[in-house]
């Protein structure tokens, strides 16, 4: 079959562009690109011009005000203007001194707007690159369209993307791009504009139908995707602002299709309601606020309620939702009524964000409720999240009968069914009419939105020597079996066997669920017992909410945790020690908000402010959203949605080294596993599970085979220089391929490199990894010559992340070096040598090797047998720093206490003020040219010295 180049893929959709609607014009380099644009601005704004044209100063001013040092979230802001005024604007000063405003971009309709299309435009810097195919809105360059070659991976055209904003689209108007799209022909992608760090490719997404069928073929994405009506929508309605972290989020097309749809009902079928059935960790957050957002500005609405149970209100959600919200939604978390009904009387706002209990009150009290009246037969619209767990009670009938002309509309990954219904009898689809759109768990899996699981069941005891692990014994799940200590210890004692290696050495972290408070407090006192005992010991806690009354532990009264509050304050009182805090049950939304960043903000460079394990009843199993947690231990019966909820904790897409969400049950859940999965994925279980364990290690095997037929040794690698650059690139090829099978093997409690000696060991798998370490920085020297072979490569360097031997480590084996032995002494220094040569360290290790074994070399054999390593190193990295910046101090004239201000200001506020820094070196006499390299080059000296003189190494 004869496949097309890249030039006729790109002649083709140009072709395809211009039938939509599209004019091709021809804009060939960055100075046509600004000429066009002057062109269409002129046009666009001659009647604020009076028809005199923008003079080439004007001009400037413009490109300095729309350009200037602003992020790509701020100018994705500016693009779109606000919802009161969705124009992209811009005020300028002209020569004679008026002041005029400029609009480039309506926001609003897209008729407004002209769409256009030019390829091979050249960007030249320091780099020269040419892109592919561009699309400009207003003669702004607003999407970029990047082709491959039809047998070449996603991801590298994903790095090229990359390489292009780093390198050629940071200084002029392709700052402006707001959406990607690259494509081999039979395989598309999009994804949203982002600052150079915060590009992750597991945000490309797949564009679909509304039946979540795919659409990955150019010709027929273009039809759908790149039509213009469509197209603008993607960026002017259907981007959202993620405030708390800067950053442009271009929702999935489930989230679209799901927001139309509410939209069509709320507009053409007021007097019914609708529920969206989207599977957890899909985000249902995202898709409810754009459509309450969209609703509000609609006039037949009188206002938008966006409706949560009050549990739902912790600290992490508050931050999802105001980081989306402007600054007169945020959401108000005091317990008055009063404040709420002042807002729905408000004019400043059609959006309110409120729970059900504050709603409830308010209708109940007679002084709230009269103000309230006006509402009764008013379209209000009613946005629930979660809604089966918020809206099957009393206050919901009560909010009705207030409200008699709302409508609701109802988000939830599990609905309820008849089959897991409860004692009320009602059905989600009772309560909501109808279902507007459903995004399943095999949707979510297949598109790479959440991840599958993997499953095990753990055999705790035998019962008439069957297997507990047998489906069908029933009739012995009574207290006194599963609450036995000797049980208990055996469970205990497997987690902390296995949980280092299944955590990958600590990058996750896990949730241990249980049935009871006395049995969290029991498993806690267990935990506790071994890992004092543990020479690298992990940190557990627990947290639950208690009951006023209890007589759960009415025989315990002499015991210290005589009831399950008194056993919560015991454990507090412990986590205040292992972390420096200052919690009791007084306190517990404190304490609760600290775990809470503690379990999101698992970092593995920092292990002694993590908690690894986090003893749970019910509390986290729904409505927590955590990447860095991949583990859920069960010891409680688990069903239904409560069943499928608790798994889905571990099912966030992080990066590569994190497979899948892991399951380990200490109960027999294997059929209500199978009856929860068959309900929720609408009958097809396919891609629920991961593959089996046999699977996944003949693929590594056959993976290691290939790559050892190619090349023998890790030493033999280095002959393939002298034979090209395509034997280097097979060697990358073959070698990614093996890291990416044993990423996800390693993840299974199974995998032991001692049973797979025969194939590969795991310091020949080191090796290898080092080797192609040493293949990526050498491309990298190479990458003005080796251009085309660099856009074929995807180094997929997350892979090596999941190395125990990272700085860490490498630090932890410096300071136990033997003092006392000048023998013992140079071992420890050779295996540490060796550990750094022989693995595929971090980049941050890279960094500072040299360093590293300049103090093995030079100090250590200086100390003596009572010398603190940790001293002397602390004391190394401070003169080698003193060294590093009296040397740049002067070969910049720049003065110490200049430097010292700006290392204070990096770490303060991870950025440097260049404006100032400009400043200061015009005061030194450089020249505009010499001016922005050393800017360029003293914030480049900032960043790295920071990080690799500091004390952790």
């Amino acid at each position: 079959m004869d496949y097309e180049s890249e030039e006729q893929l790109e002649e083709s959709l140009i072709q395809k562009l211009v039938g939509l609607g599209y004019t091709r014009v021809n804009v060939k380099d960055i100075a046509s690109l600004e000429n066009h644009f002057r062109q269409k601005l002129n046009r666009i704004n001659s009647e604020n011009l009076k028809g005199q044209e923008l003079s080439d100063k004007e001009f400037e001013r413009v490109k300095n005000e729309m350009i200037g040092t602003y992020s790509i979230f701020e100018t994705g802001k500016l693009l779109r203007g606000s919802e009161l005024q969705p124009y992209g604007k811009i005020n300028i000063t002209r020569d004679n001194g008026e002041s005029v405003y400029l609009t480039f971009f309506d926001a609003k309709n897209y008729q407004n707007n002209d769409f256009e299309v030019t390829n091979q435009v050249k960007s030249e810097s320091k780099y020269k690159n040419r892109y592919d195919v561009t699309i400009l809105i207003n003669g702004l360059p607003l999407v970029q369209i990047e082709l491959k070659r039809r047998n070449v991976e996603m991801s590298q055209a994903f790095n090229q993307i990359i390489r292009y904003r780093e390198e050629t689209m940071k200084d002029n108007l392709f700052k402006y791009v707001q959406l990607f799209v690259i494509s081999n022909g039979v395989d598309t992608r999009y994804f949203s504009n982002q600052e150079v760090g915060n590009f992750n490719s597991n945000f490309m997404f797949v564009w679909t139908d509304e039946k979540n069928k795919w659409i990955n073929e150019i010709d027929e994405f273009s039809a759908s995707f790149l039509n213009p009506q469509r197209l603008h929508s993607m960026i002017a309605r259907y981007t959202i602002f993620d405030n708390a972290h800067k950053s442009m989020l271009v929702m999935r097309p489930y989230q679209v299709y799901a927001t139309e749809a509410i939209l069509e009902q709320a507009l053409n079928h007021p007097e019914k309601n609708g529920f969206v059935w989207h599977t957890t960790g899909s985000g249902k957050t995202i898709t409810s606020f754009k459509a309450a957002q969209l609703m509000s500005q609609q006039e037949s609405i009188e206002k938008v309620i966006f409706m949560i149970d009050r549990r739902d209100l912790d600290t992490q959600s508050i931050k999802n939702f105001n980081s989306y919200l402007s600054d007169a939604n945020q959401i108000d978390m005091t317990d008055s009524s009063f404040k709420l009904v002042k807002q729905l009387n408000s004019n400043d706002s059609k959006l309110i964000v409120t729970t059900i209990q504050k709603m409830s009150n308010a209708i109940k009290n007679e002084r709230h409720n009269r103000k309230l009246e006006q509402f009764h037969n008013k379209h209000v619209v009613f946005i629930e999240d979660e809604c089966h767990r918020t809206q099957f009670g009393e206050m919901r009938i009560a909010v009705n009968k207030w409200f008699e002309n709302a409508q609701h509309f109802g988000f939830t990954g599990t609905p309820i069914f008849e089959e897991n219904m409860g004692q009320n009898k009602r059905t989600t689809e009772n309560l909501y009419d109808e279902c507007l759109h459903k995004y399943l768990i095999k949707d979510a899996i297949r598109d790479k939105n959440v991840l599958p699981f993997n499953v095990q069941y753990m055999a705790t005891f035998k019962d008439k020597g069957i297997d507990y692990g047998d489906e069908k014994v029933e009739g012995i799940d009574t207290q006194e079996v599963f609450e036995s200590e000797v049980r208990m210890r055996k469970i205990v004692e497997h987690i902390l066997l296995n949980h280092r290696k299944l955590s990958g050495n600590g990058m996750y972290n896990a949730i241990f669920t249980v049935s009871s408070t006395e049995m969290a407090l029991k498993y806690y006192a267990l935990f506790k017992e071994y890992i004092d005992k543990m020479d690298d010991p992990i940190n557990v806690t627990t947290i639950f909410t208690w009951q006023a009354n209890e007589d759960s532990n009415e025989g315990n009264q002499n015991s210290e945790n005589s009831t399950s509050r008194h056993g919560l304050d015991n454990v507090i009182k412990d986590y205040n020690q292992l972390f420096g805090t200052n919690f009791d049950t007084n306190n517990f939304d404190d304490y609760f908000a600290d775990v809470t960043n503690r379990m999101v903000n698992h970092q593995k460079d920092t292990p002694k402010q993590n908690i690894d394990i986090l003893i749970v009843v019910n509390m986290f199993l729904t409505g927590f959203d955590s990447k860095r947690l991949s583990m859920l231990y069960v010891d409680k019966k688990l069903q239904w949605h409560g069943l499928v909820q608790a798994y889905s904790r571990t099912n966030r897409v992080e990066k590569d080294t994190k497979p899948f969400g892991n399951i380990i049950s200490y109960r027999n859940l294997k059929k209500a596993t199978d009856d929860a999965v068959q309900l929720f994925s609408a009958g097809d279980m396919s891609s629920f599970l991961v593959e089996p364990y046999e699977n996944v290690l003949e693929r590594f095997k056959q993976a290691v085979l290939a790559l050892k037929n190619y090349v023998a040794k890790p030493e033999d690698v280095d002959s393939l220089y002298d034979q090209g650059d395509e034997a280097v690139k097979k060697f990358i090829e073959l070698a990614r391929d093996v890291f990416r099978k044993q990423n996800q093997l390693r993840f299974y409690e199974e995998f032991d490199w001692n049973k797979i000696s025969d194939v590969i060991d795991e310091g020949t798998f080191q090796r290898f990894q080092g080797k192609y370490l040493d293949v990526k920085d050498e491309f990298k020297k190479c990458q003005g010559n080796k251009e085309s072979i660099l856009d074929d490569i995807d180094f997929e360097l997350s892979l090596l992340a999941v190395d125990q031997i990272d700085v860490r480590y490498i630090l932890n084996l410096v300071q136990s070096i033997d003092l006392t032995s000048k023998d013992q002494q140079e071992k420890d220094i050779e295996v540490i040598k060796k550990a750094m040569e022989n693995t595929a360290n971090t980049d941050g290790l890279r960094l500072k090797a040299d360093l590293i074994r300049k103090f093995l070399e030079e100090v250590i054999p200086t100390l003596g047998p009572n010398d603190s390593i940790g001293n002397s190193l602390n004391e190394f990295l401070a003169k080698e720093r003193e060294k590093a910046v009296d040397d740049f101090s002067k070969e910049t004239k720049l003065s110490e206490s200049q430097i010292d201000e700006m290392f204070n200001e990096y770490k303060l506020s991870g950025g440097i003020d260049s404006e100032k820094l400009t400043t200061e070196l015009n005061d030194l006499g450089y020249g505009f040219l010499q001016n922005r390299k050393v800017v360029k080059k003293t914030i480049s000296f900032i960043k790295e010295t920071s990080e690799k003189y500091t004390a952790e190494i």
